[in-house]
């Protein structure tokens, strides 16, 4: 098999100094994060439908906004809207009653950031990770204009940091500088452990910090999604909306139109020809492109049956339109 090795330089961040330098689609910057908010005016995970994919139809978002709370059940007094007559009281009793509600207290939403080395890869414009800070900024913006409490929850392999929901512009960014320093921490040296347990170690970590009645939206390439990640996001879901985003990268995808392939451990870099991958395995870009079928059609299954909202991002350089438009806005 023909190939070359060359030596490569390493995109570490290595202070305040280098932070400044770095290639903003291989590591997100806070104030990149902080001036997306003009764009979230747009957005809404309460009205209207939205697209689950780039192919899907639409569909009717499952997100509820504030409602009304049952106060009590009175008798009728003039000015009262006859829309909320109770007329099983009232033939009872023979005199006019109402239900009279109250408006719903502030909704909570937790934002979930995948950070795992995982999502340390992109092929096309920008790293799924860069994209999935991205996605949750204009999420958090979102549901902060709507008047909602919003946190957030950042994980990596080993670890995560949790942002308590508030209704504050401070307490957004300090959502974002989590989500910035897990972020910066990601480089090609970073060993990727079993996913699934980091995977639902967070989702069972959400099933204990989240007092329910709240919006929970979940970006992620989820790697390690199994059986055990549907039940934890079942639980989840019980007393909660749920919406998974799920980035992943064209490559992920497919392999075939590659013309000149290139991997690297992050010190070196191998170049290869597709094609004698090809003659030597040639099975290999079949079951290369059928494990994201399979992941794709996991997340989807999980869709239809317990009604989880799968947003589909690719991180091809429209990732924010594609965001925008799955939520019926433009962008």
């Amino acid at each position: 098999m023909d190939f070359q090795i060359k030596r490569m330089h390493k995109p570490i961040p290595n202070g305040d100094s280098d932070l400044q330098s770095l290639d903003p689609r291989i590591y997100c910057q806070l104030k990149t994060l902080v001036a997306l908010k003009p764009t979230a005016a747009k957005l809404s995970f309460q009205h209207g439908p939205f697209r689950t994919s780039a192919q899907a139809g639409r569909h009717n978002s499952k997100i509820r906004g504030r409602g009304l709370n049952f106060e009590e059940l009175r008798h009728y007094q003039n000015g009262d809207d006859v829309k909320n007559m109770d007329w099983r009281t009232t033939m009872r009793t023979g005199k006019p009653h109402i239900r009279a509600y109250s408006e719903e207290k502030d909704r909570q939403a937790l934002i979930v950031v995948d950070q795992r080395a995982s999502m340390f890869f992109g092929s096309q414009h920008a790293m799924k990770s860069v994209v999935a800070a991205q996605l949750s900024a204009l999420s958090a913006w979102s549901i902060l204009r709507s008047g909602d409490q919003v946190g957030g929850l950042v994980f990596d392999d080993e670890q995560s940091h949790y942002t308590k929901p508030r209704r504050s512009d401070g307490n957004v960014v300090s959502f974002f500088q989590s989500i910035v320093s897990a972020n910066h921490k990601l480089n090609a040296d970073n060993v990727v452990s079993e996913s699934h347990l980091s995977l639902n170690r967070t989702l069972l970590q959400l099933d204990k910090i989240i007092e329910g009645n709240s919006t929970v939206i979940i970006v992620s390439d989820w790697q390690g999604f199994n059986d055990e990640s549907l039940t934890l996001l079942k639980q989840l879901q019980r007393k909660n909306d749920v919406v998974l985003i799920y980035v992943h990268d064209q490559f992920e995808r497919d392999l075939n139109n590659i013309n000149n392939l290139v991997a690297t451990d992050g010190s070196a870099q191998l170049s290869m020809d597709p094609k004698q991958i090809n003659h030597q395995a040639p099975n290999f870009y079949k079951l290369y492109s059928d494990l994201f079928k399979r992941k794709l059609n996991e997340l989807n299954c999980a869709s239809r049956a317990q009604v989880l909202p799968v947003i589909e991002i690719d991180t091809d350089g429209s990732e924010l339109n594609q965001f925008c438009s799955a939520l019926g806005r433009g962008y």
